[in-house]
């Protein structure tokens, strides 16, 4: 799982306006939860619910929170689990900096 750019600004100047959360796994068949949460360990936006997925992909965060506003500058943890069809748990943390103007 990787996470790109660690430093992102939504700010619709269509450069770093999204961070980009990628995956690739070796085989088919989990489903995957991805949670976005600020330093303060508050949720921020949930980006996926235990929606089954291929054996790579990426999904975007644009900054928004659940209540359809733009996120406060800071430090943000991703947090994606997935879980597999033999009933493998697999836990990601990443952190990701959203920035004003860059």
């Amino acid at each position: 799982v990787t996470v790109e750019p660690e430093l992102f600004s939504p700010d619709n100047d269509g450069e770093k306006d999204v961070v980009n959360i990628s995956y690739k796994f070796d085989d088919p068949g989990f489903v995957g939860t991805i949670t976005i949460y600020d330093a303060k360990g508050r949720l921020i936006k949930s980006l996926l619910q235990n929606e089954l997925l291929g054996t790579s992909g990426t999904y975007s965060w644009d900054g928004v929170t659940e209540e359809n506003e733009r996120a406060r500058i800071g430090i943000y943890i991703i947090y994606f689990e997935v879980f597999g069809l033999n009933g493998e748990i697999k836990q990601f943390k990443k952190t990701c900096v959203l920035a004003a103007n860059l």
